[in-house]
Formats: structure tokens, sequence, C-alpha cells
């Protein structure tokens, strides 16, 4: 396996230990969701990357096309929860309903569930990209502007923005590589977007451990997930 991959999944680990810091600290509800699904994460990728080459697990898509589903609908909950504008979320219950049936008419009609489904992958990460713009939103409108070194939310966003936003064309050209037999030269584009996700991650778990040194004085709002607790 590459040492980005590696890195990739030491990250993802660094970060849910960091989110333990919500439970410690009784953070809002939103943060608690988020560091249950860095710990799923780190256990797909753990199977992904281990447990089913060891036993010769084929196909491994299977297990990525659930988890897409819960990772992006979390990633709506979580949004949903942090948000205070109601036109946004409203957008954003609008999502939770229809992505569970997009999902499914992808995996069962048009793809099948053992099949690498990147129409999720291209659906989520625009929407993960919109969500997290919703998030800036309310930060730059809001009349007070919070700490953001102990925002949580703010590093979450970030690390969204940056990770999806890069890579979000690949997610689009991937059909198109596999269709006419491109994969053996993608290895630049594969190495850029695991770079983009240790950044992600890295700026999840920095975002968590800024946590564990409060800042004298300020104080927050957990629906906004402004700093303080």
């Amino acid at each position: 396996m590459p040492t980005l991959s590696y890195i990739y999944i030491v990250l993802i680990l660094l970060a849910f230990l960091s989110s333990l810091v919500s439970w410690r600290l009784g953070l809002p509800i939103h943060l608690k969701i988020f560091s249950g699904l860095l710990g799923l994460n780190f256990l797909v990728e753990l199977f992904a990357a281990f447990i089913a080459p060891a036993y010769h697990l084929r196909p491994r898509s299977s297990v990525y096309n659930v988890f897409f589903l819960v990772q992006f609908w979390t990633y709506g909950y979580y949004y949903y929860r942090l948000i205070r504008v109601k036109l946004l979320r409203r957008f954003i219950f609008f999502f939770l309903l229809l992505f569970p049936v997009f999902w499914a008419a992808t995996v069962f009609f048009l793809l099948g569930f053992n099949h690498w489904d990147s129409y999720l992958l291209i659906v989520g990460s625009f929407f993960s990209i919109v969500l997290s713009l919703f998030y800036y939103y309310q930060l730059i409108t809001d009349q007070e502007l919070p700490s953001l070194r102990q925002l949580p939310e703010f590093w979450i966003a970030t690390g969204m923005l940056l990770f999806y936003l890069g890579a979000l064309p690949y997610f689009g050209t991937l059909n198109f590589l596999v269709n006419h037999n491109l994969l053996a030269g993608r290895g630049a584009l594969v190495n850029t977007v695991r770079l983009l996700d240790i950044l992600m991650y890295a700026a999840i778990a920095v975002g968590f451990a800024c946590r564990w040194m409060p800042v004298r004085g300020v104080r927050g709002d957990a629906r906004t997930g402004a700093a303080g607790g």
C-alpha cells in the first residue's frame, strides 16, 4: 500500500481520537455525531486496506457504496443541526430526504450494488461544498464573530471545502477513466486526492484538539458552533 495511504488512515485515526474531546467536554451533539462518523470512517478504511485483502474479500465497492450513504447523509444532518438560517435549513432538510432516494436509484437500478458508484461521490461532494459554504455564510453574517481557532466546526468546514473542491473534478471523470481503461495513468491524480484527504483530516484533528485549550472569556452558542462551552 502506498505511503500516502498509510498516512491517510493514520490521520483519520488521529482526527477520531482528537474528536473524543467532544464527549469529554460535553460539546454540542453535532460534534459528537461527527466524532462517531470519524470512527466509522476509520473502520471502513481499515477494512478496505487490510482486512479485505488479507481474506481476499471482493468486491469492496459495496462497502464503500453503503458508507457513502452514511457519510454524506451524516454530513447533511451535522450541518442541519449547525445552521440557523431557515432557508438554508430547509434546503438541507430536502437534501436529507432526497439523497437516500438518489442513493437507492443509482445503487440498485443504475449501476448495481457491487459497482463503484462515482455518481454518489459527485453529488455528495457537490453538496458537501455547498453545506460548507452555508456555514461560512452563517459565520460571516453573525453579529459577533467568535474565535475561529476555538471552533472545530470552522476547521471541519475548511477541511471539507479544501478536499471536495479539489477532488470533485477527479470524481467527475472517474467513470470515464474506468470505461476507457485509463486508470493506469491516474497515479498523479490519486496522489493529489490522497494529499487533499490528508489535509482535510489534519484540519479536523487540529480543530478538535484546539478545544483542549479553551480561551478565557470567550463564550459561544452551541447552535452556531461558537467557541466556549
